[in-house]
Parts: C-alpha cells; sequence; structure tokens
C-alpha cells in the first residue's frame, strides 16, 4: 500500500511541476499578446458645459497636427466629421454659425513595457527505480517589450467662449497593419472616442 501511495505522490509532484512550467512559459506571452491588442480609451469633460446646446460644429484653424502626412490629416478629419455628423451634430464652414468648434492632434513613441513575473523552477528529479522525488521553486522572470504606440486626442471648444469643454483620447500600439491601412485604425480610434462624447 506504501508504495502505491509514494507512487502517486511522485506522479502528482511531476504533474505539478509541468503544470507551472506550462505556466510560466504562456504568461508572458499572454501579456505581450494582450498589449499589442488594446485600445486604450479615455476622456474628460467641463461639468458646467451645456452640451444640450450644441448642434452645429467646425474645425478649429491649425497649422500642424503631430504628423508628416498630410493623408493621415485628412483620413481623420473625414473620420470625426463623419462620426459627429452620425450623431446628429450639423458641420458648418462658417465659425460664426457653429456652436462649438474641434481640433485634434496625432503621435506615436517608442515605448518599452517590463513586466516581472513569478517563475517556476524545479530541482532534479531523484530517485532509484520507480520512487522519485522532488519539488518546485519560484523565481522571478522578466519580458521586456519595445513597440511604438500611436495616440489620437479630439479637443472640443465652445465656439462663443472660446472655452475647452470636452477632451478624448485613444492610444494604441501600432502593428504594420495598422501603418499601412491608417484609415481603418484612425476610424476605430475615433469612433472609439466619440463614443464618450456628448458625455453623460
Amino acid at each position: 500500500m506504501s508504495h502505491v501511495f509514494k507512487t502517486n505522490e511522485s506522479r502528482a509532484a511531476r504533474w505539478r511541476g509541468r503544470v507551472l512550467f506550462g505556466l510560466a512559459v504562456l504568461l508572458p506571452l499572454a501579456l505581450a499578446l494582450s498589449g499589442c491588442e488594446t485600445l486604450r480609451v479615455g476622456s474628460d469633460y467641463d461639468r458646467t458645459a451645456s452640451f444640450s446646446n450644441y448642434h452645429s460644429f467646425t474645425w478649429l484653424p491649425r497649422q500642424e497636427y503631430g504628423v508628416s502626412n498630410p493623408l493621415v490629416v485628412e483620413r481623420a478629419k473625414e473620420a470625426i466629421t463623419s462620426a459627429l455628423e452620425q450623431k446628429g451634430y450639423r458641420f458648418v464652414e462658417n465659425a460664426a454659425d457653429a456652436d462649438f468648434a474641434v481640433d485634434f492632434t496625432m503621435g506615436s513613441r517608442e515605448r518599452v513595457d517590463i513586466h516581472t513575473y513569478p517563475r517556476p523552477y524545479a530541482w532534479p528529479w531523484y530517485g532509484y527505480g520507480r520512487y522519485w522525488w522532488g519539488y518546485p521553486y519560484w523565481g522571478t522572470g522578466v519580458d521586456v517589450t519595445s513597440y511604438r504606440e500611436g495616440t489620437l486626442s479630439i479637443d472640443v471648444f465652445d465656439a462663443k467662449t472660446h472655452r475647452p469643454v470636452w477632451h478624448g483620447w485613444a492610444k494604441k500600439p501600432l502593428s504594420h497593419e495598422d501603418i499601412v491601412h491608417s484609415a481603418a485604425s484612425i476610424r476605430e480610434a475615433v469612433d472609439s472616442i466619440l463614443a464618450k462624447f456628448p458625455p453623460g
């Protein structure tokens, strides 16, 4: 009977060691993949602003938008205009006829994320014949991920007071697909940001 117990215990110990090792391999990979797919969105606004009085908008004059490619700028303007019009707002060329003005900036930067996680090690399994024993212990692993993060910010200003009343932003690690087909990624970011406008 003791022989059976020892055999079962050794099998269970080896199985736990394999499970812990598998978790150590998969955890950093999962962190890296989740970081590459996440679009983070946020917003803030002036609690005293009367957003219900806003019906028409125009563009705030700007020379630089943070990117050198004019096609990217036009795609962003088209996406923002379309998203606001779908919400029922009307675009007007004359700033005097607008209830609010819209501005945006775009940019990207290199980032490095460092994650630490517990990593199991196992002492060598010792034994003779069918009798084996051993145990895992925990150390520390480090996963380093470098990537380029893109940012899009949209700002809304009251056309009468010229005061900022709403700010929204989106951040995402840029993939090769995002850069080559920027129209789709820009539209995704714009729709996600303006989903929070108007607030409340």
